[in-house]
């Protein structure tokens, strides 16, 4: 055994006196600072903003206005907003009328879910966050 790791390393050894080291050329750091130096000068993304300037103002104008009428117009007599403006009356009464019966089943279901959830994020967390790793 030791026969063939002294054979493998005498092989190697001729190979590496044989080849010559390469060298790079002279200006190598100059043409890579060039070009790192060019893509730090490439031109920076405008900031656009989602909704412009104009669809703000026109929004405020809008609110403006709106508050303007309620505050200035010429109020009825013993009259409410919802009369004046003849809006309709919104009852926020949603879950009035709701009865919920869960069965044993679907109780365990959920908790078992929930469970299972809570266990498999941290996991699947330390898996990409070990992926992603270098």
């Amino acid at each position: 055994m030791e026969k063939d790791d002294k054979r493998i390393e005498d092989l190697v050894n001729k190979l590496m006196q044989a080849d010559s080291l390469e060298t790079a050329p002279a200006d190598f750091t100059d043409k890579v600072m060039a070009k790192v130096e060019a893509l730090s000068n490439s031109e920076v993304t405008v900031y656009k903003p989602l909704i412009p300037k104009y669809i703000w103002w026109l929004l405020a104008a809008g609110f403006a206005t709106l508050v303007g009428n309620i505050l200035l117009g010429k109020p009825s007599e013993g009259t409410s907003l919802v009369e004046r403006y003849n809006l309709p009356d919104v009852s926020f009464n949603l879950f009035e009328n709701v009865s919920l019966d869960v069965s044993n089943t679907l109780m365990y279901a959920i908790v078992f879910l929930a469970i299972m959830v809570t266990v498999q994020i941290p996991i699947l967390k330390q898996y990409f966050n070990s992926r992603l790793s270098y």
